[in-house]
Formats: C-alpha cells, sequence, structure tokens
C-alpha cells in the first residue's frame, strides 16, 4: 500500500511539473497526496479490507493527511496516532505479528532518518556545493538510491529480526541482497504498470500494462528464488520472551530519544539478545485435530505418530524445536496385544503403533501415548505420562493423578498443545499449554460450537441408497 501511495504521489507531482505555471500557483504536492489518499482507499477496498490492509491504510492516511494540513508526513507522533486508531479500532492486533513488524520497522525508519537528516544539515551548512556532469550526477543519484535502499534494509530488518523470529522461529540472513535485487523492479516496473492498469481498467485497456506487470513480477520472483537457494538454514528454534520485551524496550529507547540517550538502548538490547536462548523447548507437540503427535528424541530427530504428517504443521514444528529428521512411526513393532511398558522401547525411541495405539519413550524416560479411542488409551494409562485421544466424545479413563490425559474435545476447544513433562513425573504431572487459552480473538469464541467441542461423534453423512431402500421396505 505504501508502494501504492508513493507511486501516485510521484506520477501526479511528475505530470504537474509538465505545466510550470499551474504549479507555481497551486499546491501540486497536496493535489498528490489526495488522490494518493483515495488511491489506497480504493485499494483497501480491493483487497477486501483485511487487517494488515487495514492498519496499513491507517497509518498511510494519517501520514497523508499531514501533508495536506501542511505537516511533516514521517514523524513519531504521526506514528503515534496511527497505532492509537489501529489500537482502538483492532485491540487484539497489538499480539499480532503484522502489528508489531510494521511498527517497529517504521518507528525505527524514523528514529533512523531523523537523526540521520540533523546530521546531513549540519554538515551541509559547511561543505561547499559541488557540481558534477551529468553522467556524474546520474551515477551518483543511483549511488544514493542504492545506499538508500541497503539502509533502510538494514534498520527495518534490525529493528523486526526479532519480532520475526518470535512469531515464525525463522531469519531471513540474505534479505538484503534480495532487497537491493528486486527493489529496483518493484519500484520501476511492478507498481507504475499496476497504477496504469488500474486507472485504464474501466476503459478496457489494461491488458498490456498488466503483462508487464506480470513479467516484472515474474522476473521478481525468479531473482528471489535465485537467491533463496544460497541462503543458509533459516530456522533459529524458539526464543524467550524476556529476550523479546528487553528488545522492544531498546527500540523504544532509541528511537523515542533524539539525545545521547539513544546510546541507553544499547546495553539492553545486548541483555535481550544474551537471553534469546534461555527458554525451555517444548517435550510434546499435538495437532489440532489431535491426530498428529511429535516428540523430540534427541539427536537432532523429531519423532511422529503419522507415517504421512501434515507438512504445513510439521514444517512449523521443525522451525520451532529447531530439528532437522522427522523420525516416521514403526507400524510393525507390536505383534501381540497386551501392550506392555517393556514394549515401548528405550527412552528415545521412536513412535511404535498397533491398531489404534501408538506409543514413543521421551529421552527423559517418560512414555507418550496416542490412541484413537478411550478403551485403546486404558491400558497405557498404567505406565503412560501423557495420554492423548483421538475421540472427542472420550473421558479421561485414568485415575493415576500422575497422568495427562488430551482429548479431542480440549484440543477443539483451545486449539493445538504443547506439553512440559515433569521432572519427577512420581510427585507431579505434566504442564499444558493450548494455543488459545482465551479468547483474544473475536474468532475464538465460534470454536465451542463445532460438534468435537460440544463432545460429539463426527457426522456421518447417510446413504441415500440404503435410506430409500429402508423406507421402501417400510
Amino acid at each position: 500500500m505504501a508502494l501504492v501511495a508513493g507511486t501516485v504521489m510521484a506520477l501526479m507531482r511528475g505530470a504537474f511539473a509538465m505545466f510550470p505555471g499551474f504549479s507555481s500557483r497551486r499546491p501540486t504536492k497536496k493535489y498528490a497526496a489526495a488522490a494518493a489518499l483515495l488511491a489506497i482507499a480504493a485499494y483497501l477496498l480491493i483487497s477486501g479490507v483485511v487487517v494488515a490492509a487495514e492498519r496499513s491504510f491507517i497509518m498511510l492516511a494519517v501520514m497523508l493527511a499531514a501533508v495536506l494540513f501542511d505537516r511533516a508526513a514521517l514523524t513519531m507522533r504521526n506514528l503515534a496516532i496511527s497505532a492509537i486508531v489501529v489500537i482502538a479500532l483492532s485491540p487484539h492486533e497489538v499480539v499480532g505479528p503484522s502489528f508489531q513488524l510494521s511498527f517497529a520497522a517504521t518507528a525505527a525508519l524514523v528514529g533512523a532518518y531523523a537523526g540521520w537528516a540533523d546530521y546531513r544539515a549540519s554538515q551541509l551548512a559547511a561543505a561547499p556545493i559541488q557540481r558534477r556532469s551529468l553522467p556524474g550526477a546520474l551515477m551518483n543519484r543511483f549511488a544514493v538510491m542504492m545506499l538508500g535502499l541497503a539502509a533502510t534494509s538494514i534498520i527495518a530488518g534490525s529493528a523486526t529480526t526479532l519480532f520475526a523470529v518470535w512469531h515464525f522461529q525463522r531469519v531471513a540472513p540474505l534479505s538484503l541482497l534480495a532487497n537491493l535485487a528486486v527493489m529496483p523492479i518493484v519500484s520501476t516496473v511492478v507498481m507504475p504498470f499496476a497504477v496504469f492498469a488500474s486507472l485504464l481498467m474501466p476503459l478496457g485497456m489494461d491488458g498490456p500494462f498488466l503483462y508487464v506487470m506480470g513479467q516484472g513480477l515474474s522476473a521478481m520472483i525468479a531473482m528471489s528464488e535465485w537467491i533463496a537457494a544460497f541462503s543458509p538454514l533459516d530456522a533459529v528454534g524458539l526464543v524467550s520472551i524476556s529476550s523479546v520485551v528487553l528488545v522492544t524496550v531498546a527500540l523504544v529507547v532509541a528511537t523515542m530519544t533524539t539525545t545521547w540517550l539513544r546510546l541507553a538502548a544499547i546495553p539492553i538490547a545486548v541483555a535481550g539478545i544474551a537471553m534469546m536462548g534461555q527458554v525451555r523447548t517444548p517435550d510434546v507437540l499435538i495437532s489440532e485435530d489431535g491426530r498428529l503427535v511429535a516428540v523430540p528424541i534427541g539427536g537432532d530427530r523429531l519423532a511422529v505418530n503419522r507415517a504421512r504428517p501434515n507438512a504445513f504443521t510439521i514444517d512449523n514444528w521443525r522451525r520451532a524445536l529447531d530439528v532437522e529428521t522427522i523420525a516416521k512411526p514403526d507400524v510393525k513393532a507390536f505383534k501381540a496385544a497386551p501392550v506392555t511398558v517393556e514394549a515401548v522401547g528405550p527412552p528415545g525411541t521412536l513412535f511404535r503403533c498397533t491398531g489404534d495405539l501408538c506409543l514413543a519413550r521421551h529421552p527423559s524416560g517418560q512414555v507418550v501415548v496416542q490412541a484413537k479411542t478411550e478403551m485403546a488409551a486404558k491400558p497405557a494409562c498404567a505406565f503412560a505420562s501423557v495420554v492423548i485421544i483421538d475421540d472427542a466424545t472420550a473421558s479421561d479413563p485414568c485415575r493415576r493423578p500422575s497422568v495427562t490425559v488430551i482429548t479431542k474435545r480440549q484440543l477443539a476447544r483451545s486449539g493445538s498443545a504443547e506439553i512440559f513433562l515433569a521432572v519427577d513425573p512420581d510427585s507431579s504431572r505434566a504442564r499444558t499449554r493450548f494455543a488459545v487459552e482465551a479468547d483474544y480473538r473475536p474468532w475464538h469464541v465460534q470454536r465451542q460450537f463445532s460438534r468435537e467441542a460440544r463432545g460429539m461423534e463426527p457426522y456421518q453423512r447417510k446413504d441415500p441408497n440404503l435410506q430409500a431402500r429402508s423406507e421402501a421396505s417400510q
């Protein structure tokens, strides 16, 4: 959306510059800002008024309104107003990655360029004016543009890296190179032709411009994939919440202060970075539907109970636990019933599965069980520490207080779960943390209305042929 606003403003001001008489008498900058405001409003409607686009629209609308009223567009005051409006409309967005990443990057850029502007103003006041030839001026302009892109990427990337790691457990080590490579294509090809296509769409003349835009996007994607192929592993695992809080405080201090007090952010940021690894990773991960269970078994391996696990879920778990190898279950381990603790195997073994039961032993020696029914889970209650039942109608079949039982009904109401095994399983039970422990998003309330959340069996579609034969027989 920022590129749309910038492209519209640049095109409008360039068009007004072709009429110097008119431009010298009229506030063409305000006209261009008003046109950009209308353009991003249309963009917001076209995008479906999603939360991320709504936040971007509010931020840019405040900045463009500042231009209309002869105020500086990029200031901390405008950023604060945008944050207040976003929080008033969608307070739950404060804990989301979109809010944190965008405002952290914008705050860092505004603070950094404000300091650079003050420094450059003091230097230009004493420096003599340099005259360059046309080729020299063009080369200087290109160098300044590339340095600006690099500085923007470094500043925004530094401000948002830890938030990205916190939410997605991954980093982009070659983001600077990728931004420098694709931004000229986006700025000179993709966005201008997108604007031209939008303006000419009512006339049915948008085809050639959309084609050029598509070629630019294809080049951008190809270049990004080529750079990503050289990128090292981007998974970094979980980070401590204390680290995120300290780095956030350091960012606030660095961007809100304008004197030597900015240096106070350095020790706070260093302390936050030093605490990144002080986090305990979960011992058991359970998917939302209760069908997929994963247990880290050491040696950079993650044991799962399904031979064909969901790729998206597994990819997220691999990044969170920073593991490489997925250990598939042994479906032929149990040849006879009943299942005993001796048959599970030594600590750190992968899942061993029979018809309705899968068991794995954590490196600590504790046993994790996933069962399809309550009846199948009962034999494992004698020795298991965690029992997951893929049945919404099931209740707790275990009488031992040290056994943690998770049913499909709990997962349907509270989302996926992570379990931290007890150090002493005989005296305490494992600690469970669900993805949705409270309804902090508007749509979380809908969870309580599903069949699984109400403890009902899955819906069975009736066979129309069978029903017709039954009615005929009656």
